[in-house]
């Protein structure tokens, strides 16, 4: 079965979530990341304006955590690949060609 664009995409989102690496190294760069890759599947027209929103809701719940954890200087294991976006990726946002 072949993934749809918008499957693809959204998992390649929530991948880039999921580096704790970069997160933890770069976390200004890495939250800027996240917001500029959302921006641009919604221009795209891969996702609609809500689902742009959980992309940065989920985002900012996890650029806060890790600044708080940074803060105490605690370098932690953030368990982003339970987030669900709550995205259905089969679903198309642009009317059909």
């Amino acid at each position: 079965m072949e993934k749809s664009e918008k499957a693809i995409e959204i998992r390649a989102w929530h991948l880039l979530l999921e580096d704790d690496s970069y997160r933890l190294d770069q976390p200004d760069d890495f939250y800027r990341t996240l917001i500029n890759r959302a921006d641009e599947l919604v221009l795209r027209e891969i996702i609609s304006l809500e689902e742009w929103q959980r992309l940065k809701d989920a985002a900012d719940a996890v650029y806060a955590k890790t600044l708080q954890s940074l803060a105490v200087q605690q370098r932690d294991r953030l368990d982003t690949v339970a987030i669900d976006l709550c995205i259905d990726a089969a679903q198309s946002t642009s009317p059909p060609k």
